[in-house]
């Protein structure tokens, strides 16, 4: 039978929050992405974790917090154990971009929702996935099938295709139909101009995004160029410039673009630095080489060139402080000792925190630098106020449906923006020193408390030793076990009296004895000490190796180091006693603004084309402003698109049945029907029409359509077209072959339909067979050789059943 289709939004509708949502194939539960910003805030998070724990797969679409930011939290706290899917690439970006978030919260506030080894637990559990690698889901949903597709904008970026039977889903959010300098486009297009990928048309159900579909963009060279000649007009007046990015993902194209133009010219070498910031900005430049092959073709052909690296960025400081940036703006021997300026990209892209944030507030009120976003950050951040100014400062008077203007940086006359700064200051007097106490008392309740677990865990040994060596003689006593549990845990509930220091003995209680001790029901108190018996072995005395360690004196330090410890990470810095502070500042734009788009997704205009030429069977459309999503809705349902009117916009927490009502069974053709029947290939299948009698064997879990010998005595049926009807994919199949094809129409018969003219010879028509009453091709004209060629074509292309 069909299967049930239900869909959740979780987060990200009718709004540009973060996405997650809730797909329902019958009984299998599969989460759509798990995002969530650097802010961890707003109602998605509880909806979230009501439904984290019957969740029974996750797929997520790229390496950035509004896809992932949420699946360590659910993972670590909300129960989210069930098996996720990624690619390779979008396993690696996304740790990475979580792992530089964790990093920027702890630095400025007590974050504790969840730490790196939660990131790492959780990461533990992706399964990773190649470009067009179809995986059955575990378990009792083996039935349904999920495979990633290339969607262009972030390296490793997917759009999923999920599989039940005659139904397919297409999950398809922030995806790019052109070519990037690092990137593919995305799989939805085949390779032929404005053609669509065959393979991810017409599915059962299309779920989008409407992000853009009430913006239009310049084209992608006028957008870049006005990037670049922006930078170098701030370069060369002698101001600083500062490009917000994420951790992982767009930073990528952005870091690539820059530098192969940045030794264009000389003389911006040798007074401004181009540098990538970011703690983990070394590790995404290595992790960025390893993963080339993901990569566009020009950045793969680099390959076999030796004189170059894939993806070094060698025009490209990296820098992992401030103090770094600090130090290579000083001056080097390119600039001859001279302080130099910078051009910097800095996580995070919405500035309201880490790096991005701290220049900020640097270079915001000297007139020469500029800030330019390449994106609009999250909503509410301080990056998209800073949009929204420039926006209405620059975008006046624009007609709808107009590109967007492409203008450089501008300043803006008496703008004051409320930026919250949060960070982490030293602590000094009386803090520092009760922190001080309060630490030399943690460390001293901590070792007493080792020493007597340790000592506790011994008197254990012993007992065990001791129950082995009578063991030969005697069958084991479990009481004597039990009893010693229940003194011991008398013990543990005496250990605070001990290490408060009220008291330097231990009250026990009991009746059975204990190794070495004797238990009373009136009990006593005595010392906390045990006689350790030795333990052997076949070869004598065990000892504890660790004792015997070899230690070696570093004279310069003054201190005794162990030979076998571990080097310390380049990430761990020494701790020292801080405390979070909140700040609310007031402050104003001197500097110059500018937004130039780069975020790599599909415009309005294309994203109408792609979703007319898709033909999904039913719409859903999320993620996008109100207004967005009710312009692309309404453009869906006017009567002269040829799209789907099944079109949904839901609100964040409603559930949508979503089901196609086509009733598919499964069964199985027997042998002696299946040689009857007629199978004709089409684009690499063979197709064919069955009738019989659909019976039910006693010993078989699948029903088989066996011979109707009723339906042999009247065989003839209506014919079944099998293909694209469509004049127009006919005309795009003809012309692929060298046929010259134009539309015209009948004008003496206005009941005809369009009429398809082929080499100034042959028409192809589309009417209504007078004898079924379904719709039929024809193809008329003299009998020369493009009739014949043009029939086969056709037939190739549309075959009669």
């Amino acid at each position: 039978m069909a299967s049930t289709l239900q869909f959740t939004a979780i987060s990200g509708a009718h709004g540009e929050d973060a996405v997650c949502y809730l797909l329902e194939i019958d009984e299998a539960k599969i989460l759509l992405d798990c995002g969530s910003f650097a802010d961890y805030a707003g109602d998605g998070l509880a909806r979230l974790q009501r439904i984290a724990r019957q969740v029974d797969a996750v797929l997520l679409s790229h390496p950035d917090m509004a896809h992932m930011g949420a699946y360590p939290l659910a993972h670590s706290a909300y129960g989210l154990t069930c098996p996720a899917y990624a690619t390779l690439a979008t396993h690696m970006m996304g740790g990475l971009c979580l792992h530089d978030t964790v990093k920027t919260l702890a630095a400025r506030e007590e974050f504790s929702l969840f730490g790196a080894k939660d990131v790492d637990a959780a990461f533990e559990n992706v399964v990773p996935l190649q470009y067009s690698q179809p995986k059955a889901l575990p378990g009792r949903h083996a039935h349904i099938t999920i495979t990633a597709h290339a969607a262009g904008h972030t390296i490793g970026g997917t759009i999923w295709t999920i599989e039940n039977g005659a139904e397919t889903v297409l999950y398809a959010l922030d995806y790019n139909h052109t070519k990037e300098e690092h990137l593919r486009r995305c799989s939805l297009m085949d390779g032929s101009e404005g053609m669509l990928n065959r393979r991810l048309i017409k599915p059962t159900l299309l779920i989008t995004d409407a992000l853009n579909a009430s913006l239009t963009l310049p084209t992608r060279k006028k957008r870049l160029d006005c990037f670049l000649d922006s930078i170098g007009a701030v370069v060369k007046r002698g101001g600083n410039v500062l490009i917000p990015v994420d951790s992982a993902a767009r930073v990528l194209e952005i870091a690539y673009v820059l530098n192969e133009w940045w030794p264009r010219e000389r003389s911006r070498r040798d007074t401004h630095a181009l540098c990538l910031l970011g703690t983990s900005a070394r590790k995404l430049r290595n992790f960025a080489q390893s993963l080339v092959g993901w990569m566009a073709a020009s950045v793969e052909g680099q390959m076999s060139d030796r004189d170059t690296r894939p993806f070094d960025l060698r025009h490209v400081a990296i820098v992992q402080s401030l103090d770094e940036l600090d130090r290579k703006m000083r001056g080097d021997t390119r600039s001859r000792g001279r302080p130099r300026r910078a051009v910097v990209l800095a996580p995070l892209d919405s500035m309201d925190m880490g790096f991005s944030q701290e220049l900020f507030l640097r270079w915001v009120s000297d007139k020469k630098n500029a800030i330019i976003l390449p994106q609009r950050g999250p909503p509410g951040s301080l990056a998209r106020s800073l949009y929204s100014r420039w926006r209405d400062r620059t975008q006046q008077g624009l007609a709808p449906g107009a590109p967007m203007k492409l203008d450089r940086p501008v300043r803006l006359s008496r703008a004051r923006v409320a930026v919250t700064i949060k960070r982490r200051v030293p602590l000094a007097g009386a803090e520092l020193d009760a922190w001080v106490a309060e630490e030399r008392r943690r460390k001293e309740q901590e070792a007493a408390r080792d020493a007597l677990l340790k000592r506790k865990r011994d008197m254990l040994d012993d007992d065990d030793l001791g129950s082995a060596s009578e063991s030969e003689d005697e069958a084991p006593d479990h009481r004597i076990g039990d009893a010693a549990a229940a003194a011991f845990s008398e013990i543990d509930l005496e250990t605070e009296r001990l290490l408060s220091g009220q008291t330097f003995d231990l009250h026990v209680r009991g009746r059975d004895p204990v190794r070495g001790l004797v238990l009373t029901s009136a009990g006593f108190c005595m010392f906390p000490f045990q006689e350790k018996n030795r333990r052997i072995d076949d070869y004598g005395e065990i000892y504890d190796l660790d004792e015997y360690a070899i230690k070696v004196e570093n004279d310069d330090a003054g201190m005794m180091l162990d030979i076998d410890a571990p080097e310390e990470s380049e990430d761990e810095a020494p701790e020292h006693p801080t405390k979070p502070v909140v700040e609310e500042r007031q402050v104003s734009v001197n500097c110059q603004l500018a937004y130039i788009d780069i975020e790599g997704r599909v415009s309005g205009n294309s994203l109408r084309n792609i979703l007319v030429n898709l033909i999904p069977k039913r719409l859903v459309i999320v993620h996008g402003s109100s207004a967005s999503t009710k312009a692309l809705a309404d453009y869906c349902r006017d009567p002269s698109i040829q799209v789907t009117k099944d079109i949904y916009t839901p609100s964040v927490g409603e559930i949508l049945n979503v089901s196609s009502g086509i009733n598919a069974y499964q069964v199985q053709v027997s042998d002696a029907l299946f040689k009857q029947v007629k199978m004709a290939s089409m684009l690499g299948s063979s197709v064919g029409f069955v009738c019989g009698r659909v019976c039910y064997p006693q010993d078989a879990q699948v029903p088989t359509l066996d011979v109707d010998s009723a339906s042999l005595s009247n065989a003839w049926h209506p014919p079944v077209t099998v293909g694209d009807p469509r004049l127009s994919a006919l005309r795009s199949a003809l012309e692929k072959h060298g046929i010259v094809t134009r539309f015209a129409t009948d004008a003496g018969n206005t009941d005809s339909a369009a009429t398809l003219i082929c080499n100034n010879a042959v028409m192809v028509k589309r009417a209504t067979s007078r004898r079924t009453g379904t719709d039929c091709i024809r193809i008329l004209g003299n009998p020369t050789p493009d009739l014949y060629r043009i029939r086969a074509l056709v037939n190739q292309y549309l075959i009669a059943l």
